[in-house]
């Protein structure tokens, strides 16, 4: 955050808020509101595609504020560390978001589906690549933002029904879930 000061005797002020010899309420203004750096997922956060259920889980995500087993670590608690979805690593933010291979699979099907061909990169890969596809609001970019809403919401809940009502994963059945939301979106939607 920088904040503008307003520095200098009396008359040095006035004269940075005046434009034209003319006192200007707008500059004092600019002057004195602080101004803050860009976020780039803002973008994603904000798209009208992206359902409002889905914006809490993922303003936690994009600030790295879930609940997983290593922060529940940090803090004390203990809990069973293993992955819910690979059972072959230690689950991570980074690796329940992409870097393992069923969360991955998961989002690389869905891509595809989309129309987009491409490797699936870490948590930081893929929040710039759907940051940039945010900044357009063509119909594919707003289904684009909305499945990654939605893939972040449900791999949450996916994991959170794993590791306290061993669940199953059911790869299929999430997949009609996201393709049925856009379908159902898409209906009241008057574009």
């Amino acid at each position: 955050m920088q904040q503008t000061q307003l520095q200098g005797d009396l008359s040095q002020r006035l004269t940075s808020v005046c434009s034209n010899g003319k006192f200007k309420i707008q500059n004092l203004y600019k002057k004195m509101v602080p101004e803050y750096s860009k976020i780039a997922w803002r973008g994603v956060m904000q798209h009208p595609s992206v359902h409002p259920r889905f914006r809490f889980i993922l303003w936690l995500a994009m600030q790295r504020r879930l609940a997983t087993v290593e922060r529940l670590m940090k803090i004390g608690i203990t809990v069973p560390a293993e992955c819910v979805f690979c059972k072959q690593a230690k689950e991570t933010f980074n690796h329940l978001y992409f870097e393992c291979s069923i969360t991955s699979r998961l989002w690389a099907k869905m891509c595809k589906w989309l129309g987009y061909t491409r490797n699936i990169g870490d948590w930081e890969c893929e929040l710039m690549w759907i940051s940039t596809i945010a900044k357009s609001r063509k119909g594919i970019n707003g289904i684009t933002c909305c499945i990654f809403a939605m893939m972040v919401v449900v791999i949450w809940r996916e994991r959170n029904r794993g590791k306290f009502e061993q669940k199953k994963y059911d790869e299929q059945q999430i997949c009609r879930e996201m393709v049925q939301h856009v379908h159902v979106r898409g209906k009241k939607q008057s574009k």
